[in-house]
């Protein structure tokens, strides 16, 4: 008997923005994109942030460029047009690091949430937990302030209704009643016990996991004076051989403790893709972003220039779209 043909899921997978320039020309502004809000808001069903989604390409296109001036009769009827315009700035794209520790220190703070959960919850009858419930959480500690980016339609129309709560821990600590503040994944946990701001999931993963020992091995200092090791050296050979073999690299090629996205290692997310927008357009290459969260960065010689950013998702299993669990 032939087996029926799966289908893939259909899905919208284009996504489009606006990023608006700085109104002082060649200023940098930054952006913040949430894929999992945006394909749940335009596909009518939640897709959840705990997954690495991955980008086919970005293209982007400058409103305000004048793309194409070629010589003096290019300008006829532009009037006095500065030629500049043609390259209208920069673009990137970055993501958190798609690591052991980003995931480690991701999965380390969902089973947090989970278990704050189960435990305030363990003596009632069934689960009151939202349907749509999920572990959601900011990309930096700027991201919560930061302007974030909508999905729009062809004629500007952004989606309608809806809810996207992010994801806060109620913990004790330092406070007669309780203390409520918001995740992110990169930077340093903002605020003090009892009044945090704040959570940095790498950062908390850095500072309560054990690391490597420094000078390893430890080699005792006496060990190139020792008479069995010395009945074969001639000369100065073996001692000289064996200083080198101690000092040479003993300590990690990493920081002991200071883990990448932690509080003063790397903060912000990691370019994957950039350009510049050179006669008006650029697209991009693909990419992975772990738990669909991109900061994009701009800038454009032209004074509130807007950059027409369309995202394609690839196609896959997870409801339409390729994004493997973390």
């Amino acid at each position: 008997m032939a087996s029926k043909k799966r289908t893939m899921t259909p899905a919208v997978r284009h996504l489009r923005y606006d990023v608006q320039n700085s109104g002082v020309a060649g200023t940098e502004t930054s952006h913040y994109i949430d894929i999992a809000k945006d394909l749940s808001a335009l596909n009518r069903r939640l897709y959840r942030q705990g997954r690495s989604y991955h980008i086919r390409k970005v293209t982007v296109v400058s409103r305000d460029t004048i793309a194409g001036i070629g010589g003096a009769e290019g300008l006829t009827g532009l009037g006095s047009v500065n030629l500049a315009q043609q390259n209208a700035g920069r673009i990137s794209f970055s993501t958190a690091p798609n690591s052991w520790v980003a995931r480690g220190a991701w999965k380390r703070g969902f089973k947090t949430w989970n278990l704050m959960n189960k435990e305030a919850t363990r003596n009632l009858t069934n689960d009151i937990s939202g349907k749509w419930s999920d572990f959601k959480i900011y990309l930096s500690s700027t991201h919560f302030a930061g302007t974030k980016l909508v999905p729009i339609d062809n004629g500007g129309g952004a989606p309608v209704g809806g809810t996207w709560t992010y994801s806060n821990y109620i913990s004790p600590d330092g406070t007669t009643s309780s203390d409520d503040f918001r995740i992110h994944l990169l930077g340093a946990t903002t605020g003090t016990p009892g009044a945090i701001i704040s959570a940095g999931l790498i950062q908390s993963f850095g500072d309560t996991r054990a690391t490597v020992n420094l000078d390893e091995p430890n080699v005792p200092g006496a060990a190139k004076d020792d008479p069995l090791l010395n009945v074969f050296d001639y000369g100065t050979t073996v001692d000289e051989v064996i200083d080198q073999l101690i000092a040479d690299n003993d300590n990690p090629p990493y920081d002991d403790d200071q883990y990448p996205g932690g509080a003063t290692n790397m903060i912000k997310p990691l370019v994957m893709v950039d350009g510049t927008i050179a006669d008006g357009s650029v697209t991009l290459g693909g990419f992975e972003a772990l738990c669909g969260l991109i900061e994009v960065e701009s800038n454009s010689p032209i004074a509130n220039d807007v950059f027409s950013v369309l995202v394609e998702l690839a196609p896959g299993n997870y409801r339409g779209i390729k994004a493997e669990a973390i």
